[in-house]
């Protein structure tokens, strides 16, 4: 493996060190946490979304398969019933 490669793979672990931790702040504190305006979406869940996004791009570049076996899986939204999609 090239020095770049390994360089990618190094962050690439990283960023799934931080997805873990990430969803363990929302396990820890719940979906919602409370704001001033009442209770609001816990920002981690965002967070580990993009981070998501970045770790499958690594992975992707390395030619490596997912190896978020142990990760469990993001939420995904879906549309309101009737709703259309753009």
């Amino acid at each position: 493996m090239a020095q770049h490669e390994l360089a990618l793979l190094e962050e690439a672990c990283r960023t799934r060190d931080y997805i873990r931790d990430l969803d363990k702040a929302v396990r820890d504190d719940g979906v919602m946490i409370p704001s001033s305006q009442g209770s609001r979406l816990h920002p981690a869940i965002a967070e580990s979304r993009q981070q998501r996004l970045a770790l499958a791009r690594m992975l992707v570049t390395l030619q490596i398969p997912g190896l978020d076996d142990d990760l469990p899986p993001a939420g995904r939204v879906r549309p309101a019933s009737g709703a259309r999609r753009g």
